[in-house]
């Protein structure tokens, strides 16, 4: 027999357990469902709002100077030099190849800056103030780090005699020679290496219309870039490019730069958001579109290798350069995602620096290439290494006087530009003090004329 409290105790306890059997078949019903619904997309939102947020902050960050893209600079620079001086493999013309190169880098570099600070402009919904000021920051960078050095050359072969223009840059009717039309860039004032200068300016309006256009697109920014690539592909393979052509010849090359820029942008946001890991298949997938290209470029440059080797160029070749820069983009663009050893190699140290100086080079190779006491040596070893040499020092002495400070001229506006966007005040402001609205200025002088003549009639 139980006693009442030990039956008591048995009870709760079945009491308890037939609760808890009943607890696990109890069935949701209707109007519970959407909020669980609810709960789930409140979740989904979170998820795809810090994904947005994760993929905004990297695609945000401030570009990181890339060491190897100085190098090829240089490299590229020094082909120009060596293909002026008419003496070092002169059966091979690296020079135009070289000055693709350049187009291909301005416009890549460029473009991917630009559309990091777009991108996140973007996104934080600024307003047309905002865009103003960048638009007036990105340009007046370019201007800064173009054309001060290139106007103090035109200035300078002003004051200069005839044959002095004739020989270092090839003008060949000097007593025509315009200050106006040089740098305005004349058709016909684009002396020597001059012709690249306008068309690399007028890409940099190109640019930030290029960029604005992708990104408007959002998800269906891939959908011009196919008959983009059409098109650059066709025109590099059946047109002739050569010098002091006009820009539409080179637009193809320039396009490609570009385009090579957006899809590392997008690649390289989603891998990083998405903490994506290169295994192995991954890396000999990537390595072996780079280093077919790279066969190819070097193929086309050096007119053989691998078309003798392996299988003849299927393409026509032209008078002109060969088809390298899409070549180009692809090397830079696995390179860039993925580095090699490649890369180890251009970011020796030697190129970087004629990378560093490569604009001033560039521009004055001509008095050093063209100088008779150099061209006269009779051995080829001390000609190679006066031009080379000479060169490296001009073109020192240039930037560190004329572009080093320009460029630090164009960081002081970029401040001032900043100051005055964040503040509403500063730069031009100071500058100009009250005279910075001068409607204000002239309404109030008109008001105080007024006034003036109000209190005479009173007297």
């Amino acid at each position: 027999m139980l006693s009442t409290r030990e039956f008591a105790k048995k009870h709760d306890a079945l009491v308890l357990t037939d609760f808890n059997d009943c607890s696990m078949n109890v069935q949701l019903t209707p109007e519970d469902e959407p909020l669980l619904m609810q709960d789930k997309e409140d979740d989904e939102d979170k998820q795809k709002k810090t994904e947005m947020a994760k993929k905004l902050a990297i695609a945000s960050a401030p570009a990181t100077k890339v060491l190897f893209l100085d190098g090829i600079r240089g490299l590229a620079a020094m082909l120009v030099i060596s293909k002026h001086t008419g003496e070092y493999m002169d059966d091979i013309d690296f020079g135009k190849i070289a000055v693709d190169v350049f187009f291909v880098l301005s416009s890549f570099l460029l473009t991917w800056i630009f559309m990091k600070k777009s991108f996140r402009m973007l996104n934080q919904g600024a307003g047309i103030r905002t865009w103003v000021f960048a638009l007036a920051d990105y340009f007046s960078r370019r201007f800064f780090r173009v054309y001060p050095l290139f106007a103090t050359i035109c200035v300078t072969l002003w004051f200069m005699d005839d044959e002095v223009k004739l020989r270092y840059f090839l003008i060949t009717k000097p007593e025509t020679y315009s200050l106006f039309k040089t740098l305005t860039f004349d058709v016909q004032s684009r002396y020597f290496v001059f012709w690249t200068l306008p068309l690399e300016i007028a890409y940099y309006f190109i640019i930030p219309v290029f960029v604005l256009g992708t990104l408007l697109l959002r998800k269906f920014w891939w959908v011009p870039f196919i008959p983009a690539y059409f098109w650059v592909v066709i025109e590099g393979c059946n047109e002739m490019r050569t010098d002091h052509q006009e820009m539409r010849i080179h637009l193809p090359t320039f396009v490609a730069g570009s385009m090579a820029a957006v899809l590392y942008f997008k690649l390289d946001t989603w891998i990083k958001a998405n903490n994506f890991y290169y295994r192995f298949i991954h890396k000999l997938i990537l390595r072996t579109i780079e280093y077919l290209a790279l066969a190819v470029f070097l193929s086309l440059a050096f007119v053989g290798l691998f078309f003798i080797w392996v299988h003849e160029n299927p393409v026509k070749q032209t008078e002109g350069a060969p088809f390298v820069s899409v070549l180009m983009t692809i090397v830079l663009v696995c390179e860039m995602l993925l580095p090699s050893p490649l890369s180890l190699m251009l970011e020796w140290s030697f190129l970087r620096y004629w990378g560093k100086i490569s604009f001033s080079a560039y521009l004055l190779q001509g008095l050093v290439i063209y100088n008779g006491r150099v061209t006269s040596q009779p051995n080829y070893y001390c000609r190679l290494f006066s031009r080379y040499g000479l060169i490296c020092m001009l073109a020192t002495a240039s930037y560190h006087l004329i572009e080093h400070p320009s460029q630090l001229l164009a960081q002081r506006i970029t401040k001032a530009l900043n100051e005055q966007e964040a503040k509403g005040s500063g730069g031009l402001t100071v500058l100009l003090g009250k005279w910075a609205n001068p409607l204000r200025v002239l309404a109030d002088g008109w008001i105080a004329v007024q006034k003036a003549r109000a209190s005479g009639e009173c007297i």
